[in-house]
């Protein structure tokens, strides 16, 4: 029961004044301040909470299993085809989707069963904590070899999936391809991403040579005393194209491609022993640069058209040659044999640097 806060009188609780004092006594029959009660955390709150929970667990654990921690592989694979005597060209055709493929050739004769061809495979990569080699296999190409006449033909198949959980890093693919220098060899090899190069040696015959990468590089060297009896080409797509000519054998005339899309293209020509050909050098880039060398001797002669959109044509040396920078030939063009090269770039530059020389001092 309220009371008086004036005078201590008892209130029956519906009175506005004190009946003994006459003080006013809502305040008193006002409902006491205190507490609030708090209301309860709703069950739509409460899975809110629990979910992100969880979310913050799955995303540590996935973390953990997807960070590269560790190498898996390396996962490898031999195959080779025995010599026969009677078989002395080789078509090599080899496609990969993911890889870098690297193409020399040697005496094999000392090998077991002296294959005309060698093909090592060999894929690593650092995978999660969960991660293993066994999606490595996957790298690994398929071989199919047959035989007709002399003529052995290789072919060489390689096709990736797309990644699969978990996670895999610094992933390693190379295809190391070794033929016996005794054959007469046709090259046509093609890869997605990755790369392609090419070593030779004195003696060795290439009856053609079509390389192509969409995004990498493509690295070609033509050494002493090899001979080219047909068509080379390297295309790139997004990368780079490296040309090294040196004194090759040209039985008769030969058509050398050189294209990129987006990058640039260096080619380097050394010529000091005579053509039996002539020798027709297209090196083109879309958006990028082109680097040009020749160095030539005795009866081999040169003439070098540049076009160029947007940049320009810069010639650092010029020995021997005469004429503007966008047309030069050699002082004995026309010759016997020649280089008859085409450089172009849509947008970029070209440089040049060209030395003809009569005396053939290095034959």
């Amino acid at each position: 029961m309220p009371y008086c806060s004036k005078c201590g009188a008892k209130l029956g609780g519906e009175e506005a004044f004190c009946p003994r004092c006459g003080a006013s006594v809502i305040s008193l029959v006002a409902e006491p301040l205190g507490r609030r009660e708090r209301k309860p955390i709703g069950v739509l709150a409460i899975a809110l909470i629990a979910l992100i929970t969880v979310a913050v667990v799955i995303a540590a654990v996935a973390t953990f299993a997807l960070l590269p921690i560790q190498i898996a592989g390396p996962v490898t694979r031999q195959m080779s085809v025995p010599s026969a005597s009677d078989v002395n060209v080789l078509n090599f055709n080899l496609t990969a989707d993911i890889a870098g493929v690297n193409i020399s050739f040697e005496d094999l004769s000392g090998e077991w069963q002296s294959p005309s061809i060698i093909l090592n495979a060999s894929a690593t990569a650092k995978v999660g904590a969960f991660g293993s080699s066994d999606f490595l296999e996957r790298f690994m190409p398929v071989w199919h070899d047959e035989t007709e006449g002399d003529v052995l033909t290789v072919t060489v198949r390689q096709d990736v999936d797309m990644f699969f959980w978990p996670h895999y890093s610094s992933l390693n693919v190379t295809f190391d391809v070794r033929i016996d220098s005794s054959m007469n060899s046709s090259l046509n090899v093609r890869v997605s991403t990755g790369g392609i190069v090419v070593e030779t040696q004195a003696g060795v015959v290439l009856d053609s040579v079509a390389l192509e990468v969409t995004t990498g590089s493509v690295e070609t060297r033509l050494v002493k005393d090899v001979v080219v009896s047909g068509d080379v080409s390297a295309t790139v797509t997004t990368g780079s194209v490296r040309l090294f000519w040196k004194n090759v054998i040209v039985a008769g005339d030969v058509q050398v491609e050189v294209l990129v899309t987006t990058g640039g293209v260096e080619v380097t020509v050394e010529e000091y022993a005579g053509l039996q050909g002539d020798i027709t050098l297209n090196a083109e880039v879309t958006t990028g640069g082109v680097d040009f060398a020749i160095d030539i001797m005795g009866d081999a002669g040169a003439m070098i058209t540049s076009s160029v959109t947007v940049g320009g044509v810069d010639v650092d040396r010029r020995v021997g040659f005469s004429g503007p920078d966008t047309a030069l030939q050699s002082s004995n063009y026309p010759a016997d044999h020649n280089f008859n090269v085409h450089l172009r770039t849509t947008t970029g530059g070209i440089d040049i640097d060209a030395e003809y020389t009569h005396s053939n001092i290095h034959a």
